[in-house]
């Protein structure tokens, strides 16, 4: 369960993946009776690494709205390798590898305090219009950030 192994294909020519991080203190309200974070908490913890990544790169949800398109996730996956417990300060990591398909795939690592992999896993978003209609295209401006990633702009 711990091996270094990606959860996407490794495309050498393919630009490095973005990061973005966020740290987060695990509150009371996430908790089981045992005071770790129940299970089900983790979707939440993605999510506020996704929004840490738009916040970065410019792939906001508001940048979503602005450009009427949306990225709904359609699928994911979580490893829960050692528990978070209440009142602990964590790390979330979120990475962006690249893909030419009209599709987001992350990838996300939960540090503790102590530099441990407390959870990784994976989503995968699929680009659709507003109505969700999943788009064969990639739109222009998914096009233009990928642009600028190729080129070097984005640093990790």
């Amino acid at each position: 369960m711990r091996s270094k192994k990606s959860y996407f294909p490794v495309d050498t020519t393919a630009p490095s993946n973005l990061v973005a991080s966020i740290e987060r203190r695990v509150r009371f309200e996430e908790v089981d009776t045992l005071r770790m974070v129940w299970h089900g908490r983790y979707p939440s913890y993605l999510e506020d690494g996704r929004i840490a990544f738009g916040d970065k790169y410019g792939l906001s949800y508001q940048a979503f709205i602005q450009h009427q398109t949306a990225a709904p996730v359609v699928q994911m996956h979580l490893d829960y390798l050692l528990p978070l417990r209440f009142d602990e300060l964590f790390t979330i990591e979120a990475a962006l590898h690249w893909t030419d398909s009209a599709r987001l795939n992350f990838s996300y690592r939960l540090i503790n305090d102590e530099g441990q992999t407390t959870a990784k896993g994976y989503t995968v978003q699929l680009l659709t219009d507003t109505r969700g209609e999943m788009l064969l295209i990639v739109p222009e401006w998914i096009k233009e950030f990928r642009d600028r990633w190729q080129a070097g702009e984005w640093h990790r």
